[in-house]
């Protein structure tokens, strides 16, 4: 990613979520140590085409339902495609700049444009939104026929009932419980689970999650941080639960939680663009480690209504993107880097 680019993400973002994009406080300052958005190569580095396809995921349909779909898509709003995410929007997922007027954004801006420090869809860029793009070009769209719906609420993307949307997206994990109330697509990123923590709390020596048990940990509710915490950790001291990402990242700064639980590429925006010291340049945060077999990474996929047979329209748009190298150069762009964090098992 070009030190244009990144310093043009940390100037609209604050936080980025466990599978979800949470809200911010205060606005970056600086340019971070390093490019904010990595998946290690050894680890769930989102490969262009998934090693497994988790169970939850739609069953692969027929090629006559899937010409059927993409022939006669089933769509909100007739000849165009109605996209969804949360806001505020945050890189490394989102970028642009929600105070420019883009060229296929509605006169007037978007939802997106009144909060001065959010990405913004229209953009075309960050990792979900090039992905967005190309996966509605696959379809068969152009960027002038792809509308975007603010969500505000996390859990109501994936809550029962009838969505204004043709599909969302906001690095929601692909789960048994929220596939009984809609229908995912086929994975379109992998992340494993990390602990970040303050440089300095003896947290940051733990090489085993048998040596987390004994501190202070916290994690956002309705989340699979929160799941990965209480089943697999499973500390010995309470956890503390938080209403988003925001929460938790201020407990950690307060020191009322000696590390938080969030997906890889939220714990290196975090560390890098959240708690640096513009001062000395120094990170405040330090990665204490990600958790790889046998836990099982999140795989995140799009949300649709349930029993949508637009699935397949858009699942086939998703291999075709793997297939041509359209989504692995879109990973490298945003999200790749690369570097090493040691796994703690």
């Amino acid at each position: 990613m070009s030190m244009t680019r990144s310093l043009a993400l940390l100037a609209v973002a604050l936080v980025l979520t466990a599978c979800a994009a949470p809200a911010a406080t205060t606005r970056p300052t600086g340019t971070p140590a390093a490019t904010p958005t990595a998946v290690p190569a050894t680890a769930a580095a989102a490969p262009a085409t998934p090693t497994a396809v988790p169970a939850t995921a739609t069953p692969a349909p027929t090629a006559t339902a899937v010409a059927d779909a993409c022939a006669d898509p089933q769509l909100k709003n007739a000849g165009r495609l109605t996209l969804s995410t949360d806001i505020p929007a945050f890189p490394p997922w989102w970028g642009g700049d929600a105070a420019t007027q883009y060229d296929n954004e509605p006169d007037g801006g978007s939802p997106w444009s009144e909060i001065d420090f959010s990405a913004e869809p229209y953009s075309g860029e960050g990792f979900e939104g090039a992905v967005a793009y190309a996966v509605a070009e696959a379809m068969g769209f152009g960027t002038d026929e792809v509308d975007w719906l603010a969500n505000a609420v996390f859990e109501q993307a994936f809550a029962p009932g009838e969505k204004p949307f043709d599909f969302h997206m906001a690095q929601i994990a692909i789960t048994e419980l929220r596939a009984q109330a809609v229908t995912f697509s086929d994975p379109y990123f992998d992340s494993n689970q990390s602990i970040l923590a303050l440089t300095g709390n003896d947290i940051t020596s733990a090489t085993s999650i048998e040596e987390l048990r004994g501190y202070r940990l916290g994690a956002a509710t309705n989340t699979t941080s929160f799941s990965f915490l209480e089943d697999t950790i499973a500390p010995t001291v309470e956890p503390s639960v938080f209403n988003d990402n925001t929460g938790a990242l201020e407990a950690l700064q307060g020191d009322t939680v000696d590390g938080i639980v969030v997906d890889l590429s939220t714990a290196f925006f975090m560390r890098d663009a959240q708690l640096e010291d513009f001062d000395t340049e120094e990170p405040e945060g330090t990665i204490v480690g990600q958790f790889g077999p046998p836990a099982e990474p999140d795989h995140v996929g799009f949300v649709l209504d349930l029993d949508n047979p637009l699935v397949a329209c858009v699942n086939q748009a998703i291999a075709e993107i793997k297939a041509n190298g359209t989504h692995e150069a879109i990973l490298d762009e945003w999200i790749n880097t690369g570097e090493e964090v040691p796994f703690l098992e």
